[in-house]
């Protein structure tokens, strides 16, 4: 996929700008999902074995899953684009990933998928990642010294992620690289928790990761280990985030081994027992490499892949126009078709950040099974018209959302958004660059622990305020070195325009804080900062700036309670399933698996060979 041109005219101007990613809005009255103003085509019913409404990662994955069984499923996406968050574009003649570009080594069902596939898995390059912290309270911000990467802020320093540690919570608190993070008296607390029993496990403590991590360690680990990694990869505040989501098992077994330490170390322990000591690794050529292969798999076993169509509507199989409710309930997947799903043309929405919307008549598609991987809105949508279809058993069960009766689906779900997300890629001449000056990247801590938002240091490097605490010198959350990172990306530059060519990627929006705008000046001006490297706009080879406004919302305790009453309901409709990052959490790890498990239990198998990467810590590779 490659972004649509803003302005092609000079090379040393963004060379494109896209949005890819929507904001989740919930109008039933029309837009996509609705069947305001949209005529049905007098056609028979197209027959599938499976219908999936979504072509992200979720719905590749379990579209590819059906075909294993021997279905043949119709997957429909209505974007442009197949894959999702995981999105490829071309950048200085080099394709590279422009959404998420790894996955957790949790669990196998990412790799064995990879492995059916024909697909390698590689760990990255470049000596690791940094974390570029403020001064520890009562630590004297002094300047840096002039070898250093040149952070225009007193006491701004570059540190290396913890060695022995997951998601930052390190399994020796006293070790040397925790201690020169967060000081010794932090690590002095952090290491109480060996004698803090089932504190921050037991029913009724809080759930969020920030409440666990400050219980077992202190806030010395949660602001300047957990807080500054939490909020690069998720994009999201660590209270906001249920720890059971984040970390599957985590909180369990640190119940049942006595501290986190330990349970941070029996993790550590299975991944080099198993060969993986990274915890994070790629596709061989780029992730988006996975769901080309995916899609690829689906079609050549007879599936379809359908872009630019989306579901306008979901209703048991036969049903009057007038609703659901004048239908018999669908039949079991192994009997006859026992839904009806009207699907339509689309086109792009007002803005590029929203959903797709209808712009033709419908057709009708039948089949046993719907495997629901689209947008939460879209999802919940598609739910209205099938939640009457369920059985009779389910009317007063503990899984019954509000009110909802027998059968019904109580589709009034909040869903939480994301925080706007800006990445800015760019490929310079740059022979500072060489050496990997920052490793493969680093992570950057806000001004005010787990929540705050950064700013510009002024003149003096810091904040004005009353305690002088310094500002972060960069506007930026994160920058990947990519062309180190990844080796590909650094051959296929050098190839085509020479040594010394580098990509990096500044990413910027943190929870809470406004739309990021970026421009070239910022991004070269943050690359600086953060490597020490002078790059002048005359050096810019090519650039490029993609959102993805609201893509990753926080998975909150409350949103995960509230998704389990609803997949408890959903359970109760017969050929009919959902998926996707809303529903399995965050990662690539969890929605891949969640999906392998959602597309075989809608089959009616067994998914007990399916390698576990989500519900017990136990299994995490």
């Amino acid at each position: 996929m490659t972004p649509p041109a803003d302005d092609a005219s000079s090379p040393r101007s963004v060379h494109f700008r896209t949005e890819i990613g929507s904001l989740p809005h919930r109008d039933r009255s029309g837009g996509p999902g609705s069947r305001a103003g949209h005529s049905v085509a007098e056609a028979p019913a197209e027959c599938w074995d499976a219908l999936v409404v979504g072509g992200g990662i979720a719905g590749l994955t379990a579209a590819w899953e059906l075909t294993r069984a021997g279905l043949r499923p119709l997957l429909v996406e209505a974007r442009g684009y197949t894959g999702g968050l995981v999105a490829a574009g071309t950048i200085a003649g080099v394709r590279m990933d422009l959404g998420a570009e790894g996955f957790a080594v949790r669990g196998g069902a990412v790799t064995g998928m990879a492995g059916a596939l024909g697909l390698d898995v590689v760990g990255p390059q470049g000596g690791g990642a940094r974390l570029l912290l403020p001064p520890r309270p009562g630590e004297p911000a002094q300047s840096p010294p002039a070898s250093s990467a040149g952070v225009p802020a007193r006491g701004w320093r570059l540190h290396r992620f913890v060695r022995d540690a997951v998601l930052g919570i390190p399994a020796h608190p006293l070790a040397d690289d925790v201690v020169a993070v967060i000081g010794g008296a932090a690590a002095e607390r952090a290491a109480r928790d060996a004698r803090l029993g089932e504190a921050g496990t037991r029913p009724g403590d809080p759930e969020d990761l920030a409440s666990f991590v400050r219980t077992r360690m202190g806030d010395g680990v949660l602001d300047r280990l957990v807080g500054p990694i939490v909020a690069g990869i998720h994009s999201a505040d660590p209270a906001a985030l249920a720890a059971d989501t984040v970390v599957p098992g985590l909180r369990e077994a640190t119940a049942r081994l006595g501290s986190l330490q330990a349970a941070v170390g029996e993790v550590l322990e299975r991944r080099r027992a198993r060969g993986r000591g990274r915890a994070d690794m790629t596709i061989a050529g780029g992730l988006s490499r996975l769901t080309d292969a995916l899609r690829a798999a689906v079609e050549s076993a007879g599936g379809g892949v359908l872009t630019r169509t989306g579901a306008q509507w979901l209703r048991p199989a036969g049903s009057a126009s007038g609703g659901p409710d004048d239908g018999a309930p669908p039949a079991a997947p192994d009997g006859a078709p026992g839904w009806d799903v009207a699907i339509a043309p689309t086109g792009r929405g007002p803005t590029p950040s929203d959903e797709p919307v209808p712009v033709g008549p419908a057709r009708i598609v039948r089949t046993p099974r719907v495997v629901l991987a689209c947008s939460a809105p879209a999802a919940l949508r598609l739910l209205d018209g099938a939640g009457s279809a369920g059985s009779a058993g389910s009317a007063g069960s503990a899984g019954s959302v509000g009110s909802a009766g027998a059968g019904h689906v109580d589709t009034d779900l909040p869903i939480p958004v994301g925080a706007p997300i800006a990445r800015f890629t760019l490929v310079a001449h740059a022979p500072d660059l060489a050496g990997a000056p920052v490793g493969s990247g680093l992570l950057v801590a806000g001004t005010t622990g787990t929540t705050g938002t950064t700013g510009t240091a002024d003149a003096t490097g810091t904040t004005g305020t009353a305690d002088a605490t310094p500002c972060c010198p960069v506007r930026a959350k994160a920058l990947s070195h990519l062309s180190v990172k990844w080796p590909w990306i650094g051959a296929e530059l050098a190839a085509l325009h020479g040594p010394d060519t580098h990509a990096l990627r500044l990413s910027y929006g943190r929870p809470g804080g406004p739309r990021p705008e970026v421009d070239l000046e910022r991004a070269l001006a943050d690359a600086r900062a953060l490597t020490g490297a002078r790059i002048s706009p005359s050096d810019v080879v090519d650039s490029a700036l993609v959102r993805w406004d609201g893509t990753l919302p926080p998975a909150t305790p409350e949103h995960r309670e509230r998704v389990h009453r609803l997949l408890a309901q959903v359970r109760d409709l017969p050929g009919l399933t959902l998926t996707g990052a809303w529903v399995a959490g965050t990662g690539i790890a969890a929605v891949v698996e969640h999906a392998r498990r959602q597309a075989i239990v809608v089959t009616g198998a067994d998914t007990g060979s399916l390698p576990v990467a989500s519900a017990s810590i136990h299994q995490e590779e």
